[in-house]
């Protein structure tokens, strides 16, 4: 799989001799600069204003961290200690994990941004289309997408505002079939599923157990 960009990743398939790709909407990860921003001024927002709920410092953070220059915060993201890459036998792991729960009905992730909702409407129904031409329509929608004024880019923005609404349904819904407490962090969502599967099975293998010394008696 080949990652394009914002989200957006191209997935090379094989049938009968026959070679196409497909657009696929990816998680994106970002830097951490706003939760490294509250970490470093939390403790001064709450000591100078005790009075308030953590819901409100958190507000007064964010209107805090949007005031803030560009040069300060690209100081603070030079300081950012990131995740240390994990291994092969952890990311194969995470597809381990990610397959079962994905078997299990786990939402897939779709366009949550103007952007990715447009690009996606751009790029869909390229069967056929060898990955040079579809890097290079990706770069023509991408310039497209920029020259949009923002009434153009309105429809986009709602339609991904809608399927994020509609996404976080889904994730609760499933969390609540499966038992498992909601998270944001898709992730533990995951890992959570993961465990609970393992759990299960541990129970019934010794639930068997027991049968089988039980019958011997």
């Amino acid at each position: 799989m080949l990652k394009l960009s914002h989200g957006l990743s191209l997935l090379k398939i094989s049938t009968n001799n026959q070679n196409f790709n497909r657009l696929l909407v990816t998680e994106v990860r970002k830097t951490p600069v706003f939760p490294a921003f509250v970490k470093l001024h939390f403790t001064d927002v709450k000591s100078k204003y005790p009075e308030l709920k953590s819901t409100e410092i958190m507000k007064k953070l964010s209107e805090m961290y949007k005031a803030t220059p560009t040069k300060e915060l690209q100081k603070l993201t030079s300081n950012i200690t990131l995740p240390t890459p994990k291994s092969e036998k952890e990311k194969m792991d995470d597809r381990k994990k990610l397959t079962l729960a994905r078997k299990n009905g786990f939402p897939r992730p779709i366009a949550v941004t103007g952007y990715q909702v447009y690009i996606h409407e751009q790029l869909t129904g390229n069967k056929g289309k060898n990955l040079e031409d579809m890097k290079a329509k990706l770069g023509n929608a991408s310039k497209a997408w920029n020259s949009l004024d923002e009434r153009s880019k309105e429809p986009y923005v709602t339609q991904a505002m809608e399927n994020k609404l509609a996404h976080l349904r889904e994730l609760r819904s499933w969390c609540q079939d499966h038992g498992i407490a909601y998270s944001e962090r898709k992730s533990v969502l995951v890992n959570r599923f993961f465990a609970k599967h393992e759990k299960s099975k541990a129970a019934a293998a010794n639930a068997k157990e027991i049968i089988k010394k039980s019958s011997k008696k």
